[in-house]
């Protein structure tokens, strides 16, 4: 009995040993694990900003390509980091049909890397996709902020917000605005968030901005709830036109063009240079709840058409207006000097933006009910997705 018990003990003694030992050692490998873990979800997330820049430049490689025809690309990336992962490369192939209804086929493959303290990690996705090419407009932007960066902050690659037009023009934040993360924008990817102090994003204007006689302003929103009163966006007269009158023009309370929200309705305005303000109004409820998650976002669109203004909401119009002296004035608006979103530059209530804003465009001409339409359904759903593997 003796030896028996005796035997026992030594057995149990070296299989708690045992179990000590693989313990101690996945302990000592918890670091490692989570190291890895972590570095994996950020391969994870810059990958998918990799397919969004896929899809993005998608678009350009099919009007490139044309109908019946087969493009394949390499887009490399030198440096491009975020957090401890940079991408390598995206990989294209683009494939054209005719048809009725014009559709195209596309998959990109992205090639994402990272290492954070000794842990690497390659990381490869893909996406196949298709649309049609009728929506795919070209609208010649002005400016065009979309909102896809890295957080607003003064280093020195991030210190704008990013114009994606051909004009590079790059505008200014100021205030309590940021980034929200991503899968928060309208397109999937990121957007702007106002905390309805004092911040704001603006561009002082150049020859590239200037519009009178025709153009559109669009950006989507989601603006908190019982909030009083916001601006989305805000196009300042040009006090240098030589036909503002700063009298009739109300100084600088009156804007070329706006979009903005007052005690349940969005109002769509214009100032025409003799200074009379065409205004169209249609009811609305804010309905937005910090954080955003579930909010709808809702879409803005103001058409100007030499003293005519159209206000849009969700693609559809809502509400017109034109200038009560027509057609026994000049009907241009009144030059613009750049662009305001978040805030009225000067003048009256500031009207403070609190909550998000998205794909904010000014387009030199007036947009129909029709391209106003398509817009709202690209972003809202820009392709058709086959698959997605990671």
């Amino acid at each position: 009995m003796g030896r028996a018990m005796l035997i026992f003990v030594v057995l149990m003694t070296a299989i708690y040993s045992g179990i000590l030992v693989s313990m101690q050692r996945r302990m000592l490998d918890l670091p490692r694990i989570v190291q890895r873990n972590m570095l994996s979800k950020q391969a994870e997330s810059v990958s998918d900003y990799a397919l969004r820049t896929a899809v993005r430049n998608s678009v350009f490689l099919g009007m490139m390509a044309g109908p019946n025809s087969v493009v394949m690309w390499n887009q490399e990336f030198n440096g491009f980091q975020i957090q401890s992962c940079h991408i390598d490369s995206i990989y294209y192939t683009f494939v054209g049909e005719e048809g009725e209804d014009g559709s195209n086929s596309y998959r990109a493959i992205s090639y994402v890397s990272g290492e954070l303290q000794g842990q690497t990690l390659d990381y490869r996705a893909e996406i196949a996709f298709s649309f049609p090419l009728v929506a795919m407009l070209d609208l010649d932007y002005c400016i065009h902020l979309e909102m896809d960066q890295p957080q607003f902050n003064p280093s020195e690659n991030w210190n704008h917000v990013i114009d994606s037009s051909e004009h590079s023009n790059d505008a200014l934040f100021y205030g309590d605005v940021a980034t929200r993360p991503m899968g928060q924008g309208v397109d999937g990817w990121k957007c702007a968030s106002f905390g309805g102090g004092n911040g704001y994003i603006m561009h002082e204007g150049n020859e590239t901005m200037l519009v009178n006689s025709n153009f559109t302003l669009i950006s989507y929103a989601k603006i908190m709830a019982k909030h009083p009163s916001a601006c989305l966006i805000w196009l300042p007269p040009d006090l240098d036109d030589p036909d503002y009158d700063p009298l009739s023009g109300g100084g600088n309370t009156k804007p070329t063009g706006a979009i903005y929200y007052d005690g349940g309705n969005m109002y769509f305005t214009a100032s025409t240079i003799n200074g009379v303000e065409v205004t169209a109004s249609a009811a609305f409820t804010p309905d937005g709840k910090w954080p955003h998650n579930k909010d709808k976002w809702h879409f803005f669109a103001l058409t100007y058409d030499r003293g005519k203004v159209k206000g849009y909401i969700n693609g559809l119009p809502v509400a017109q207006a034109t200038n009560p002296l027509y057609p026994f004035y000049r009907p241009n608006a009144i030059r613009n000097e750049g662009l305001y979103l978040g805030r009225i530059p000067s003048g009256g209530t500031p009207r403070q933006m609190k909550g998000l804003i998205d794909q904010v465009g000014l387009v030199p001409h007036t947009m129909t009910d029709a391209e106003i339409w398509a817009y709202y359904n690209l972003v809202i759903n820009p392709a058709d997705i086959q698959y997605i593997k990671d």
